[in-house]
């Protein structure tokens, strides 16, 4: 099987002619992460490979792609000035594409048994505290994996606000994709077995009450608010609505994106 090569295209060439690269390498030969990593300045150039880029549907054979820095500096075909192109890495019979993008993720959540114990408690088998303060230390192997299946963004909807400290985390280490995070959902419901004095979900009751919200977390520049509407017999639609509102409205005066 053919490896792929991959790049966050949506951050890196959409824009110009001059592409940024930081956190772009999905996954390929290690020594190409290597040689891409920030902290290495020289020009190299990724000689050979089938570049795919679905932002404008070309597929560019025997491409060549020179990285400056921490800048895509062009994509070309067919054979190049090899004065220009400093270090070269033979990527013949492999891709260039862009890196995938994870839109709905939790990193307080693991996946496992006891990651929900609001909806399966196992306290008794394994308590929460112990299974988040595991998802807490094993967040690089989590970021390195995302890399080594091409992920080079991803979106944390709602968590507690050490979410905060993932994006941190991942904006320090190299093997790591972009992180964005919401912190707490804003919510009709609340789930208190989720608490362990950072909830996940908060329940808002009022409209100025989640005003507040949004502003007290707004000081912790979030990527985005989430809103967690849940419509039932005890929750009916028109109930949530004016809050719903109030936090879309409170979000957009700090500039940050509602979902």
């Amino acid at each position: 099987m053919n490896r792929c090569l991959m790049f966050d295209f949506d951050r890196c060439a959409r824009a110009s002619s001059t592409k940024r690269v930081r956190n772009c390498v999905g996954v390929g030969v290690f020594s190409i992460l290597l040689a891409i990593s920030p902290a290495r300045a020289e020009k190299i150039a990724l000689v050979g490979a089938t570049v795919i880029n679905p932002a404008d549907g070309k597929v560019l054979p025997n491409a060549t792609v020179v990285i400056n820095g921490d800048k895509i500096e062009r994509v070309a075909m067919g054979k190049q000035d090899a004065a220009t192109l400093g270090k070269q890495i033979e990527c013949v019979g492999k891709f260039i594409l862009p890196g995938y993008i994870d839109t709905h993720v939790h990193f307080f959540q693991s996946a496992d048994l006891f990651t929900r114990p609001d909806g399966a408690d196992l306290n008794s088998v394994r308590p929460y505290k112990d299974e988040v303060e595991w998802i807490k230390s094993h967040l690089d192997d989590v970021f390195a994996r995302y890399i080594r299946c091409g992920i080079t963004s991803v979106v944390d909807v709602g968590g507690p606000m050490w979410n905060l400290e993932v994006r941190k985390q991942a904006n320090a280490t190299a093997k790591a994709p972009r992180v964005a995070v919401a912190g707490p959902l804003i919510s009709s419901v609340s789930r208190e077995k989720l608490d362990l004095g950072d909830p996940p979900i908060v329940k808002i009751e009022t409209p100025e009450q989640a005003r507040e919200f949004v502003r007290k977390r707004a000081e912790q520049r979030p990527d985005l608010v989430k809103i967690w509407y849940i419509v039932d017999k005890d929750h009916p639609v028109d109930s949530f609505r004016p809050i719903a509102r109030a936090t879309i409205e409170e979000s957009h005066a700090h500039k940050t994106t509602p979902l």
